[in-house]
C-alpha cells in the first residue's frame, strides 16, 4: 500500500512545521507549501512546494504538484493566517480597506480555494475507487476562537476565521455520506479562553491533529478545541 499524502498550507515556524515533522514520524508523505521556500527549514522526508495562499491559482496548481509527485493528499492542513493591528486603539474599523482585503485573502479566501481543490480530488478517487479513497478525506483548519471571543486587535484575522467557520460547518455538514471529515482546531486556555500568541505550542497541535485524522480523540464535532496542561498533555474540550 502506498503511504498516505498529507499538505500542509503555510508552513510555520511553530505549527506547520511541528505538524509536518509529526506525520512525517508516523509513515506519511508530506507536501510542505511555503510562499518562500528559500526561509524554509529543511526536513528530511518534506517536500516543499511554492504556494501563494492570497492566489486561487498558486493554490491550485500547488494541488497539482503534490498529485504529481507524491499522490493527492488525503490529508489537508490549512495552517496560513494573516493579521494587521488596527492602528488605531479602541478603533477596530481603522483598518484600511486595502489591508483587511490581503489579510481576508489569506485567512479565508486561500482556505475556500484549498477546501475546493481537496473536495474536487477526493472525489476523483471515490469515483475511481482507489486504496486512497479508503482513507477518505480529512481537512484541517488551524483555528483560534476569535470567531466566538471577538478581539478588537484581530478586526482582519477574526473575521476570516469566522470565514473558515462556516465553511468547515458546511463541509461537516454536507460530506458525510462520502465520508470526509472537517475540523477548525484550535488550542485553548485551560478555562477555555483564547491562549496568548507566545503559549501556542506547535508540538501540540502535531499531536492533537494525529490524534484527529485517527480518531482517537472521542467523540469530537467539527469545532475541535484542546488545551496544554503544565505537563504537556493534551485535554480536549466541548466546543
Amino acid at each position: 500500500m502506498t503511504q498516505p499524502v498529507a499538505f500542509i498550507l503555510g508552513g510555520g515556524p511553530r505549527i506547520g512545521l511541528a505538524v509536518a515533522t509529526k506525520f512525517v514520524a508516523q509513515g506519511w508523505s508530506v507536501a510542505l507549501g511555503r510562499r518562500n521556500l528559500g526561509a524554509s527549514v529543511e526536513l528530511k522526508g518534506v517536500m516543499p512546494v511554492t504556494v501563494d495562499v492570497s492566489s486561487t491559482q498558486s493554490v491550485e496548481t500547488a494541488f497539482a504538484e503534490v498529485e504529481a509527485k507524491l499522490g493527492f493528499p488525503t490529508l489537508v492542513v490549512y495552517n496560513a493566517a494573516s493579521l494587521t493591528f488596527p492602528p488605531n486603539q479602541g478603533d477596530p474599523f481603522s483598518v484600511s480597506p486595502e489591508a483587511f482585503a490581503q489579510d481576508t485573502s489569506i485567512n479565508v479566501t486561500g482556505g475556500y480555494a484549498a477546501l475546493h481543490a481537496a473536495t474536487r480530488g477526493w472525489e476523483k478517487l471515490r469515483e475511481s475507487d482507489s486504496v486512497e479513497y479508503n482513507r477518505r478525506g480529512v481537512f484541517i483548519a488551524t483555528g483560534n476562537v476569535t470567531p466566538f471571543y471577538p478581539n478588537p486587535f484581530a478586526t482582519s484575522l477574526g473575521s476570516g476565521k469566522a470565514g473558515m467557520v462556516h465553511l468547515i460547518e458546511l463541509g461537516e455538514q454536507e460530506y458525510k455520506t462520502a465520508g470526509y471529515r472537517f475540523y477548525f482546531v484550535s488550542q485553548v486556555l485551560e478555562d477555555g479562553g483564547p491562549v496568548p500568541y507566545d503559549a501556542v505550542d506547535g508540538n501540540a497541535h502535531g499531536e492533537a491533529y494525529w490524534e484527529i485524522v485517527q480518531g482517537t480523540v472521542g467523540k469530537v464535532t467539527w469545532d475541535v478545541r484542546f488545551a496544554v496542561g503544565n505537563d504537556g498533555s493534551i485535554s480536549y474540550q466541548k466546543g
